[in-house]
Order: C-alpha cells, then structure tokens, then sequence
C-alpha cells in the first residue's frame, strides 16, 4: 500500500531527530565507558521527549498517512527511548494500537512498546523484546507464556526470539566485548 505523504515538514523534523538519537547511540556503543557520551544520549533524549510531545498534542501519532513509513518509524524510535517519561510511552501506546489497527504503522513496534511499558514497571514481557547483559552477552528478559512466545512474535512480524537474540548480540557486538574484559 502506498502513501501519500500529508506533512513532509514533519517527517524531515522526526528522521532529523531519529538520526540525532541514533548517531549518540552508536558512538556510546563504540565506547560504552565514555561518560560524555552518555550524557550526550541523556541529553539527546530529554530533547526529544519534549518534542515528541509536542507532536502528538498537535498531530496525534505520526502515522504512514502523515509522515511517511520511515518517519512513523522513527518516532516510534524516538517514543521508545523515552522511557524517563513512561505516562507518555503509555499514551503513546494507545495511540499507536490505534494506528497499527487502521494499517498505519508497524505491528512490531507495537510489540517493541509494549514490553518496553512491561519491562519498565517490573512486568513480564509479552513479545521477548528487551533484553539484559549478563556475562557479556543479551539475555532475554523474563516473558509471559514462554510456550507461545515465538507464535505471538510472529503475527506482530517479529522473527523467533532465537534469531532475536541472535540479532541483539551481534548489533552489540564491540559494547559486549568491552563487557567481558
């Protein structure tokens, strides 16, 4: 299904900031024991709570329709991130339940949401999402129903907890071989 993108303003607004986000991130993985980088990434995410809010008092949640996929995307990204800020990652998550019910985001963030909501109030985590360092490698962090897992994984187009697990190691790779030292 394509779209016509309503507010290219916004889109080039929310991949700026997922971009910002994303580039503090990836330099505080190549040096995890940088202190100005974490400071960089707290702050990078304390402006982009303030602003994410601002977007979705006054466009609700920045749907295909609105900014495109890539830029819905990345404000679930930036939404994910603000977990100093869990009361809005809730209303965000209703937001986006509602839109990835009308086709106009991806179920998988959803998924991603949801036990970044769970994990944060000391909840079991439905999709097997977020995970824990432990001995220099991820560690899935407890789920509800280990049983099913993989299936309810599948239908938000999730792959199998394995290859997730899989995936967060190696996307840590250089992070986690500090940790073992």
């Amino acid at each position: 299904m394509s779209f016509k993108i309503k507010n290219k303003k916004l889109q080039q607004k929310i991949l700026k900031m997922a971009s910002t986000d994303q580039k503090a991130r990836k330099q505080f993985i190549n040096d995890s024991q940088n202190k100005r980088l974490a400071k960089r990434i707290y702050n990078c995410d304390t402006k982009n709570i303030i602003e994410s809010k601002e977007i979705i008092k006054k466009y609700g949640w920045p749907t295909f329709g609105l900014v495109g996929k890539r830029a819905s995307d990345a404000f679930w990204l930036l939404v994910q991130h603000s977990d100093r800020d869990i009361k809005f990652q809730k209303k965000c998550l209703a937001l986006l339940e509602k839109a990835v019910e009308n086709k106009q985001a991806y179920p998988k963030n959803l998924a991603f949401l949801v036990d970044r909501i769970l994990s944060a109030e000391g909840k079991k985590q439905k999709f097997g999402t977020q995970f824990i360092f432990k001995d220099g490698k991820a560690v899935v962090k407890p789920v509800q129903d280990r049983k099913n897992l993989d299936r309810r994984r599948a239908k938000y187009g999730l792959n199998t907890i394995e290859e997730g697990t899989k995936d967060v190691n190696k996307g840590y790779a250089k992070m986690l071989s500090l940790m073992k030292k």
